[in-house]
């Protein structure tokens, strides 16, 4: 059953979802049309996709009106969220949001409160909950192998990409609590079934930062050459799914940069649960961007999202009784970014559109309840590592939406 999706925003994940939506579903979602102001943005979105002359509306209204999609994909800047999903109101057909839900608690506060509305499934592109390697450690952990969950420890450590682009700035991404951490605050909420209670955090800006004016990029600044953090370009792979190409290269030392780069959370859950995590955003290196580690009072798991050697995942299962055996589990992601999830959530956008499922597997209050854990992390850095409880920072009618037990 072909299916029709329209997608506001056809820069990096706009592109990303049209090419691997059509792949992953046999053909069977195809673009009707996109908006996207920017011509640039336009033609490298079609020219990614092998599809000339993909249709293009000026606005969001005139894609419903002509395009007809049986599905919408919103992939434009995490501030524009709220605003392109408002004028979906009447659409009454399911919408794909890209995380993070925006990029303030008042505006993904909003977008909660139009989810409970819409009379269509809102799904979130939490795509990690998807990824087979996290199925597999949330599929452990409901066996009982575990045992009771006591505590967990999460780190991603990542190059400085982030800051040659939008993301460098508050206004513009929100912060990296919100636009990159949410992934595995969220994923850490999935495996532990806990609820969010508190959070307290440590930032800093230990790279980056500075006085170069705001609009300087790195192929302008004569002291590229020589930079360690200089975006000279890579290469665009056409047709690939797997695509990392940064855009914008601007320096990582402008004056407006105002995102810390190093942070971390002492963060505690329902059912006893404590834990940490942390982020680093400039620490390039192979493998290993992503660790997660889970403690039971019966065993551990040990998650290796990106092994060294090569772009793979790795599951560990230790016993502490001594009975047991260790069980290692490896998953190939086929070069696929985010570990192999966006094909599932292809499929999955799919059924919600052909009415196959009305429940979307990742929620807007499931991302809810990992930004309001974010969004407390910061309240915490700003007002010098106090522990911020989650209800103090969201209003009455979203309490609700804090998902776990």
């Amino acid at each position: 059953m072909t299916k029709q999706i329209g997608i506001i925003g056809f820069g990096e994940m706009g592109k990303r979802h049209g090419l691997e939506f059509r792949e992953a579903t046999k053909g069977n979602i195809e673009i009707c049309g996109v908006v996207e102001p920017d011509d640039m943005m336009y033609q490298r979105g079609c020219e990614w996709n092998e599809i000339p002359d993909i249709p293009r509306f000026e606005t969001v209204g005139d894609l419903l009106k002509y395009g007809r999609p049986d599905g919408i994909i919103i992939a434009s800047p995490n501030f524009t969220h709220l605003e392109n999903l408002l004028k979906l109101e009447n659409a009454a057909i399911p919408v794909l949001v890209e995380k993070p839900l925006d990029t303030s608690l008042e505006k993904i506060a909003e977008i909660v409160r139009f989810a409970r509305r819409y009379p269509a499934p809102v799904l979130v592109d939490h795509v990690m909950r998807h990824a087979p390697i996290i199925r597999k450690a949330r599929e452990l952990i409901e066996q009982g192998k575990l045992g009771r969950i006591c505590s967990f420890q999460f780190s991603q450590r990542i190059g400085i990409s982030m800051f040659h682009t939008f993301r460098r700035t508050q206004a513009g991404g929100g912060g990296h609590m919100i636009e990159k951490a949410t992934h595995d605050l969220d994923v850490m909420l999935y495996l532990t079934g806990a609820k969010p209670l508190s959070v307290s955090m440590i930032s800093a800006q230990h790279v980056v930062g500075g006085d170069k004016p705001n609009d300087l990029t790195c192929l302008e600044c004569p002291d590229a050459v020589e930079c360690p953090y200089a975006n000279l370009g890579r290469k665009t792979e056409v047709g690939k799914v797997k695509d990392i190409t940064t855009l914008n290269k601007l320096c990582v030392f402008a004056k407006e940069v105002d995102v810390p780069d190093n942070e971390a959370c002492l963060i505690r859950l329902s059912n006893g649960i404590f834990g940490t995590y942390a982020h680093t955003y400039f620490c390039s290196m192979p493998g290993h961007s992503r660790l997660y580690e889970i403690i039971g009072d019966k065993g551990a798991l040990y998650i290796t999202l990106a092994r060294e050697e090569r772009y793979l995942g790795e599951v560990k299962f230790y016993p502490f009784d001594g009975k047991g055996d260790l069980e290692t589990t490896t998953f190939e992601y086929f070069d696929k970014i985010h570990y192999n999830g966006g094909p599932y959530v292809a499929r999955h956008f799919l059924d919600l559109m052909c009415g196959k499922t009305k429940t979307p597997f990742t929620t807007v209050e499931q991302a809810f309840t990992a930004e309001a854990l974010g969004f407390a992390a910061m309240k915490s850095s700003a007002e010098k590592s106090r522990f911020v409880e989650i209800d103090e920072i969201i209003p009455d009618d979203m309490k609700s939406a804090i998902q776990g037990e």
